[in-house]
């Protein structure tokens, strides 16, 4: 197994709630600002170590170009729902709870520094 297998192996995928179906097998970055509270698009990857490499360019351009503290930066992350965007807008239930599990990633990585 490669050294990117193996770091894309730890990255965690958020799916889409329960019975909510749409997911087209490929992995989804997406990008939750987490000051505004707010989602972006990003790209979308065949498969996950393309997505990883990706989310860990994206997490390093915005360290490079926030100036904020690091719980407080932009938070690069993927799903395996096409429609994310949509359904945290028609799901509120849904978007608490992404919003809940990526703000303790992110205050994870304030500890971090």
């Amino acid at each position: 197994m490669s050294a990117g297998k193996v770091k894309a192996a730890k990255v965690r995928v958020h799916e889409p709630s329960d019975g909510n179906p749409g997911v087209d097998g490929h992995f989804h970055v997406y990008v939750y600002d987490v000051f505004h509270k707010t989602f972006a698009a990003g790209e979308s990857f065949d498969t996950v170590e393309r997505a990883a490499a990706f989310q860990r360019h994206e997490q390093e351009r915005i360290y490079s170009e926030q100036e904020a503290a690091p719980e407080l930066f932009d938070l690069p992350f993927i799903s395996s729902d096409p429609e994310l965007l949509a359904r945290v807008e028609r799901d509120g239930d849904y978007k608490q709870r992404l919003m809940r599990d990526l703000t303790s990633e992110a205050r994870g990585r304030g500890r971090g520094h």
